[in-house]
């Protein structure tokens, strides 16, 4: 029998669940080699199984209970919910076992810095490492972000942890700054996926003495690349013509992120080149971008499809000539924080990767094969036109379509 994890993982969403946080989370678990305990939401109202995940985990998750909580984004009923549930299961967990040594939450979801923060309350001696994968308090375009708390027991209690810890708590009620001040406070590690984060974030602190400590306590680490045996791990039917190039974009389309400016460059391809390149596109509404490309005249160069698996989406990334990737637009004036996860699972793929970046981001200092300014088309069309000449690629089955 496997001796008992010493380690409490506090992820709100976690494997088998398929969400970006889940897999980050998944990944830091493989990463750092050690036995868990996992305490997550039951999702499934909001987000469906991808039993493949589980094998992100390398087989280390020993104990594994996804708590009966109301399921939201960042609403406090569902927060405290959470939080009580996962405190209930680790109490029990720890009558069977003993006492963990050791705690990791990420945000997002928020929900699972507060369950972690009330965690290291009871356990004081238990070393808790936070992760943020984004600014919270904050979005993309630097404005502030609600998500309203309720003067309640356990906000109480956490005031009281953030006082007896040296510092001012929040004077607002907003769920999404407390989560930042209790993780600064009361977590022996801070950890940011960039320095770029990590330095936007504690300039929104508003406690000096607050952000030395981080400033303290801070980890640089960037999302980790997945286990190289998962990326032959299952085939796709996808099929990719062999005297084509192939382009692969796996992501959703938002207006600070999205390929439009891409599907412009193909547009702007000459007849004898843009015949030689394809762009695949993986993302959540298919309809809808479908009709974009048809009502452009791009249905020849760009297929669009829904979201693959995690395994299959790890191997056709293994398949493509190319993996296109794109930086968020940062506000003028500000420093863009973020480091797209995908990058991540990219890198390991030995494909190519093109960026669409915007100058000085965390993106832009990756050693990237191809990168364009964001929303500067010619260059694009340059960086298609390269493509379209790359020769074909010797990956083990790369252009063939699996028999049916």
């Amino acid at each position: 029998m496997s001796a008992p994890a010493r380690r409490l993982v506090a992820s709100y969403c976690f494997p088998p669940y398929s969400d970006t946080a889940a897999v980050v989370a998944a990944k830091r678990v493989h990463a750092r080699g050690e036995a868990v305990d996992v305490i997550c939401n039951a999702m499934d109202s909001i987000r469906h199984q991808d039993p493949d995940l589980v094998r992100l985990c390398g087989g280390l998750v020993r104990r594994h209970a996804a708590v009966p909580s109301r399921t939201a984004f960042s609403s406090w009923a569902s927060i405290v919910d959470y939080q009580q549930l996962g405190l209930e299961t680790l109490l029990r967990w720890e009558d069977l076992q003993g006492e963990y040594e050791s705690l990791y939450s990420r945000a997002q979801f928020a929900a699972s810095h507060f369950l972690a923060a009330a965690v290291k309350t009871v356990r004081p001696g238990i070393v808790w490492d936070a992760e943020f994968s984004d600014p919270l308090s904050h979005d993309v375009l630097g404005r502030v972000r609600e998500a309203p708390a309720h003067d309640d027991r356990s906000l109480a209690r956490l005031r009281s942890a953030v006082e007896a810890a040296g510092f001012r708590p929040p004077a607002s009620l907003n769920a999404f700054e407390w989560c930042e001040v209790a993780a600064f406070a009361l977590a022996d590690s801070v950890m940011f996926t960039n320095a770029h984060q990590r330095d936007a974030m504690l300039e929104g602190c508003h406690d000096a003495e607050l952000a030395a400590r981080v400033e303290r306590v801070a980890v640089v680490s960037p999302h980790p690349t997945p286990p190289a045996e998962l990326y032959a791990a299952r085939s796709s039917d996808v099929r990719l013509e062999p005297d084509r190039r192939h382009v692969g974009y796996f992501g959703n389309f938002y207006a600070n992120r999205g390929v439009t400016g891409v599907l412009d460059a193909l547009a702007l391809l000459p007849d004898d080149v843009r015949c030689r390149v394809v762009l695949h596109v993986f993302t959540s509404k298919p309809e809808e971008l479908h009709d974009v490309v048809v009502a452009r005249g791009l249905a020849d160069a760009v297929r669009v499809a829904p979201f693959v698996g995690y395994l299959e989406f790890l191997g056709l990334a293994r398949r493509m000539d190319c993996l296109l990737v794109n930086d968020a637009v940062s506000p003028p004036g500000g420093r863009n924080p973020f480091l797209p996860s995908k990058w991540s699972d990219y890198r390991g793929s030995g494909t190519p990767v093109w960026g669409v970046v915007e100058e000085g981001s965390p993106l832009d200092a990756q050693p990237l094969d191809f990168r364009s300014p964001i929303e500067h088309v010619s260059a694009a069309v340059q960086v298609l036109r390269r493509i379209s000449s790359l020769p074909a690629r010797s990956v083990e089955g790369a252009h063939l379509s699996p028999s049916r």
